[in-house]
């Protein structure tokens, strides 16, 4: 089986040299199954390979017909996706093209209306793949296999979603001896998957359905010391979607860790929610080795994180980060501006709310409505939602990455707000944190506790080498933050007379 992972295309491109890049995690567990199956897979990763079409024609003999592509889809993606699928298809007509990950599951019959994608997997596979590889291999058909969607005739067939839930401990271990690329962080490991909660903007729920589950400390740990001792991995993210959600767990986890070989010889970063953050957890975790923490704070507004249905209060992230702060954290953090009701006087309290925090690092991302979110719906019923081609401008962070000259519309703006007045406060938010000697400091020199920050390098070889796309990058910061500041400059004065 053939894996593809497919890339947002070019809103990155001037930020990709200094960002890091994870390994497709889904997909290293779907061939690690297929493995244990007898199965062969390779994947073939757009975001640190080129011409992949070419590389495949130059593999595909190695492989059975009929020849099964799988393609991990994101929405910002899709695009891409279904063009690589159009060249497969045209090259090798009689070969089966599965698409699967968080968008094909948020919207299956918009990816079966185009003719390159025969098969939809929707949620988790890592249960069904080697039944579904068998099932295509034998041509006995798919209405027997649970969460695949499929074109019979003129209708297309979704079978149900399976009702139970991946025992994490039953699959084999992440095969980090595939994703040896020099190009990726592959210092991560997942001990959860999955989040009980339910916010109105995140899409990772649509493939794990808010069931939350975790495997056994001592498996982690193992897999820890493996990634010390056998990938000489020092700094480990951890991308469990809500590392603490289950408090006595982690206190485990934490316990097996300071009694492990690697006790004292790792750092350890992740994310968490404000209201699982408290002091015993934070302090076991340090005492552990963790030393960085994301917050995604979201707003300064106790009524909008009522509307973000996150479960929390503002005051609760408040306390955790203030916390983490005395604990000796690395924290960083993440607000939502253009939320539905939201206000520019909101936005400006959050400027203000960020610099009363003392966070590390700080992100301003724009609301996004991914397919099937609650955000979405919003969009879709206010008439707001504005979708241009196939997805090309989804994306939360459009403001800050984008070509000062060619501008990504936002995919929503919420009523009584313009895109040029949440731009501008997005940027004003960005300027008012980072144009210091402290912050700028912060973001260039560790990055071993943010994990999606600038990094120029681990030598100065390396360094020469992205040299030219630093000199790009700061011309087009300059060019961006310039015309903020001018147009800043005129509404003052214009507002004093």
């Amino acid at each position: 089986m053939i894996f593809i992972n497919s890339s947002p295309g070019n809103s990155l491109k001037i930020f990709q040299p200094f960002l890091p890049i994870f390994v497709p995690v889904g997909i290293g567990y779907l061939m690690a199954v297929l493995k244990q199956n007898g199965i062969q897979s390779i994947c073939y990763d757009e975001q640190v390979e080129n011409n992949i079409v070419s590389k495949i024609k130059k593999d595909i003999n190695a492989f059975p017909k009929p020849y099964i592509f799988g393609f991990s889809v994101l929405t910002a993606a899709f695009s891409n996706a279904i063009q690589i699928a159009g060249k497969l298809k045209q090259l090798y007509p009689d070969c089966i093209i599965i698409f699967g990950g968080i968008h094909p599951t948020a919207m299956p019959d918009e990816c079966l209306s185009y003719q390159q994608v025969d098969i939809v997997v929707r949620g988790e596979a890592e249960e069904m793949i080697s039944e579904l590889y068998m099932s295509i291999m034998s041509q006995k058909g798919f209405d027997h296999i649970p969460s695949v969607s499929y074109k019979k005739g003129n209708k297309n067939i979704h079978n149900p979603r399976s009702e139970g839930t991946i025992d994490l401990n039953s699959l084999p271990s992440f095969p980090y001896n595939l994703f040896q690329n020099k190009s990726y962080d592959s210092g991560f490991v997942m001990s959860s998957r999955g989040c009980p909660y339910n916010c109105f903007f995140c899409s990772n729920k649509i493939n794990s359905q808010r069931k939350f589950r975790y495997r056994d400390p001592d498996l982690v740990v193992k897999e820890l010391e493996m990634l010390f001792y056998d990938y000489d991995r020092k700094y480990v993210y951890f991308i469990d979607d809500n590392l603490v959600a289950d408090k006595n767990r982690i206190i485990e986890l934490a316990h097996k860790i300071k009694d492990s070989r690697i006790a004292g010889k790792m750092i350890f970063n992740f994310q968490a929610r404000g209201d699982n953050s408290d002091n015993e957890v934070l302090t076991e975790l340090f005492q552990a080795g963790f030393r960085g923490v994301y917050f995604g704070i979201e707003t300064a507004s106790e009524n909008l994180i009522k509307t973000l249905n996150k479960g929390e209060t503002v005051q609760q992230v408040v306390n955790a980060i203030n916390n983490a702060k005395k604990i000796g954290y690395h924290v960083s953090g993440n607000f939502i501006f253009a939320l539905p009701g939201e206000t520019h006087q909101d936005r400006m309290d959050a400027v203000k709310l960020t610099k009363t925090l003392n966070l590390d690092l700080v992100k301003y991302n724009n609301a996004t409505p991914y397919p099937g979110t609650e955000l979405y719906n919003i969009a879709l019923k206010e008439n707001k939602l504005n979708i241009k081609g196939s997805y090309e401008n989804i994306n939360s962070v459009s403001t800050f990455i984008e070509n000062p000259f060619n501008k990504i519309p936002f995919a929503y703006v919420p009523k009584g707000n313009s895109e040029k007045g949440i731009r501008h406060d997005i940027l004003y938010g960005y300027f008012s944190f980072y144009f210091n000697l402290k912050s700028l400091k912060g973001i260039f020199t560790r990055p071993d506790l943010n994990n999606a920050w600038f990094d120029f390098g681990h030598d100065f070889t390396d360094f020469f080498r992205k040299l030219p796309n630093v000199v790009l990058l700061f011309l087009l910061l300059t060019i961006k933050f310039s015309e903020f500041l001018i147009i800043h400059l005129f509404n003052k004065i214009s507002r004093k007379k």
